[in-house]
């Protein structure tokens, strides 16, 4: 799959779902606020993909329910 392949939507619900989510203590409080708990807030989001593999396991769990 290409970059940016997943909506910032997708990002939210995959994050708000994943039981690896890991939130970057990096990011500005402001930021935190604005995007919530997202892939886009994770330490293990590189900007592109998931580097740990989870995302398309937990958005195929999400489809499931």
């Amino acid at each position: 799959m290409g970059e940016n392949y997943a909506s910032r939507e997708q990002l939210k619900l995959v994050g708000t779902s994943c039981h690896d989510y890991d939130p970057r203590e990096s990011l500005t409080s402001g930021a935190m606020v604005n995007l919530g708990r997202s892939c886009e807030t994770c330490n293990h989001w590189t900007g592109a993909r998931c580097d740990i593999d989870v995302f398309d396991k937990v958005l195929m769990g999400l489809d499931q329910e």
